[in-house]
């Protein structure tokens, strides 16, 4: 019989107990499982291992891999110490989890020669930069105050010559003033010589005038010869300055070139050290490792040795016992012999039965063969015919593709063409969109001023006609019908304002009301000159508006996001910049942004930012009177999750109310977006200016018409009551002056 791996040599001593001075017994018991698993794999001798040494704080504790390294190593105090270690680890890990306060903070790494080199080189180099920029960029300076100074001296020399000519003027007027005055004194001298002698003074204030004028002409042709050698002067200079710079910028870069060549040959040398440190480091760890492996393979050879007279001897044992076990094989496997033969005459006559069904399997097969052949040449000749279709159907795809192609390409550039005619149509119709609407607002006006007239004259002869003709109090409509539609939406607004704030003053217990009623009537007249704006920096909007940019970042059009962009790196560079000044490029930029996405939800005035806030709002709270109660409107706004479907029915239903499809009185049902629960169409423009004229043209009321209408048929029976007793008392006195005659 053979041994198995892992069992061990007939006669072998058990391996002794290992005693420890750890305190545990799971360990020591795992220590002696470990130890004596090693003395199965090295059956030759047994060795006592010495005792496991407390692990003190001033030994160094080996890492994962050395431990994995040296329980793979051959040398048995490598295993064994690397299993100490392990164990130690172990307990340390058990000890640092009951008690934290056991861990000790790993130390920070000192900086290598290599990092502490290149980090000095970094500096120099930076330096050598920022010296030979001052160095180049000093003679930019210089030139650019040298050309300010220029610049204030031009623009004085001009302030001079336009006093000059302004003088020169005036002072020509007064002649030319006197020059003609001295012609109507001409015209009254009648003596030929006195006339003369005026001529001749006439012409000589004349040509002082000329000559005064050619002066000025020649001064101001020498200022212009000064002015051209001037700029020659500076031509020359600016390219002399410029060969200067070229000149620093060229010495500039041989020197910062030759510093980084120096750095980089000081940061290789310093490279080169620590690779030849770590070189002959490697060699010392290389030479003790072979003479490790050597003292190893020294002892395996006198251990092999042992191991095989072990073997010899418990070989020879075998051969005793192998002896009689083959004795007893060999009459068994004669029987065995006997019985396969048997078994062999029975699958003789079971293999000839097989043999005649395969041969009429075989002659079935060969008749299916020929069948099949015949099919394969009906299906060959239906694959040639289906392939010729193939064929001709690619041929019409590729005709049929050439002709899209071409189409397609003929299409590409009709609808270039065409999309630039839009173009160009889209600007034509927006500079006469802005004409009709100059005239439009002209029209609006001088039309508004007229029928507000009429309206007014129309409410005064309703009111003498209640008052005088039917002596009834007379309740005059309301001021609302001679406001505009924004201007009443900015009064509903500034109404629901102050009833916030008179809400808020009274549950905060503020006294003082007064005082509170002229804050909100001055607010009121600052809103009046731009309410949109007035909105947008509203401190109670300042988050609500943050929030939408959050949220609708992708709205911001390239030009926001460029000009955002270009501030931001202004603010990042201007290292000079106060605190001030940062506060207001931030809140600018963030307006920047804030209109943008405005802009793009349609939001253009205060009634379309009211309707957005009230969109993305809980339901039943009114953002304005919030606003106006010194809320925040941010702490009312619907989730984050929620605003863009929000503000998706709101747009949708923006634009519907801008095409004419929102708001008051049409004919059917009108369509609203996205469901049910679309936020009803803000009414267009035109609805809103159609209800302005409509309530300017119902002043008066229907009730009132229908008492004109009675008033005036009762006026008209009356009148013709009036003419009857006109002709009556016409007859009467016609038949008086008959009675007259007749006596």
């Amino acid at each position: 019989m053979t041994t198995t791996e892992g069992d061990a040599p007939a006669g072998e001593v058990p391996p002794p107990e290992v005693s420890t001075s750890e305190p545990t017994e799971g360990i020591a018991e795992e220590t002696a499982e470990e130890t004596a698993a090693e003395t199965v794999a090295e059956p030759v001798e047994v060795e006592e291992p010495d005792p496991l040494p407390v692990e003190t704080s001033t030994s160094k504790p080996m890492d994962d891999a050395e431990i994995a390294r040296k329980l793979e190593s051959g040398d048995r105090d490598d295993r064994v110490a690397a299993r100490r270690a392990r164990i130690a680890a172990r307990l340390k890990a058990k000890r640092e989890a009951e008690d934290p306060s056991l861990i000790e903070p790993e130390p920070e790494p000192e900086p290598t020669a290599e990092e502490t080199q290149v980090r000095e080189s970094k500096r120099r180099l930076a330096r050598l930069k920022a010296l030979g920029f001052d160095d180049v960029t000093g003679i930019k300076a210089v030139a650019v105050a040298r050309e300010a100074h220029r610049r204030g001296v031009r623009d004085d020399r001009r302030v001079e010559r336009r006093n000059r000519i302004e003088q020169e003027r005036a002072e020509t007027m007064q002649r030319d003033g006197e020059v003609a005055g001295e012609w109507d004194k001409l015209r009254g001298i009648k003596v030929a010589h006195d006339l003369n002698a005026a001529i001749q003074a006439q012409k000589a204030l004349c040509d002082q005038i000329v000559a005064s004028k050619n002066a000025l002409i020649a001064e101001m042709t020498e200022e212009l010869d000064k002015e051209d050698d001037e700029f020659e002067r500076n031509i020359r200079r600016q390219e002399e300055e410029v060969d200067e710079t070229l000149k620093r910028m060229n010495s500039q870069y041989n020197e910062l070139s030759a510093a980084y060549m120096s750095e980089f040959d000081e940061i290789e040398r310093v490279f080169l050290e620590e690779r030849s440190a770590a070189l002959k480091a490697n060699m010392e760890e290389l030479d003790a490792l072979f003479q490790r492996r050597d003292a190893a393979e020294l002892k395996y050879m006198e251990d092999v040795a042992a191991t095989a007279d072990a073997y010899r001897k418990e070989l020879e044992k075998h051969e005793a016992d192998d002896a009689e076990e083959y004795t007893m094989l060999k009459i068994r496997l004669e029987t065995d012999i006997a019985n396969l033969q048997r078994h062999l005459a029975d699958m003789k006559s079971t293999y000839l039965l097989n043999a005649e069904k395969l041969e009429y399997n075989y002659r079935v097969l060969v008749e299916r063969d020929h069948e099949n052949a015949g099919t394969l040449q009906i299906q060959r000749r239906k694959i040639a015919k289906l392939r010729e279709t193939l064929m001709k159907v690619k041929d019409k795809f590729h005709a049929m593709d050439k002709k899209f192609s071409d189409e397609n390409v003929r299409l590409t550039d009709d609808h270039r063409r065409v999309t630039e005619q839009f173009k160009e149509l889209e600007i034509k119709f927006r500079n006469f969109q802005a004409s009709d609407r100059k005239k439009f607002q002209e029209v609006w006006a001088m039309k508004e001023e007229e029928i507000a007239r009429k309206v007014k004259r129309a409410l005064d002869a309703d009111r003498i006609l209640h008052e005088q003709h039917l002596g009834m109090v007379w309740h005059p409509p309301s001021e609302d019908v001679f406001k505009h539609p924004e201007q009443l939406a900015l009064d509903e607004a500034r109404r629901k304002r102050a009833a916030a704030a008179e809400a808020a003053r009274a549950s905060s217990g503020e006294q003082g009301g007064t005082v509170g009623i002229e804050e909100d009537e001055d607010l009121d007249a600052e809103e009046e000159d731009n309410p949109f704006e007035q909105r947008i920096a509203d401190p109670a909007y300042e988050n609500y508006l943050a929030t939408l940019v959050d949220v609708f970042f992708f709205l911001v059009d390239p030009k926001a996001q460029r000009a955002v962009k270009a501030a931001e790196a202004a603010v990042a560079e201007g290292t000079g910049a106060s605190d001030e000044e940062r506060l207001t490029t931030a809140a600018a930029v963030a307006r920047l942004q804030a209109e943008s996405v405005l802009k793009a939800l349609g939001v253009t005035d205060a009634p379309s930012f009211d309707g957005l806030a009230n969109a993305l709002t809980v339901d039943g709270v009114d953002p304005v009177l919030h606003a106006g109660g010194d809320g925040d409107v941010a702490d009312i706004m619907l989730p984050r999750v929620d605003l863009v479907s929000a503000a998706t029915k709101f747009a949708a239903a923006e634009n519907l109310a801008k095409s004419g499809g929102g708001g008051g009185g049409g004919g059917g049902e009108q369509l609203q977006p996205f469901g049910d629960d679309a936020p009803a169409p803000r009414k267009t423009k035109e609805q809103l200016d159609k209800e302005f004229w409509e309530r300017m043209s119902n002043a008066v009321g229907e009730k009132n018409f229908r008492v004109w209408g009675q008033l005036e048929r009762s006026m008209e029976r009356y009148r013709e009551m009036l003419m009857k007793r006109r002709d009556s008392l016409r007859d009467a006195e016609s038949l008086r002056e008959q009675n007259d005659e007749l006596r």
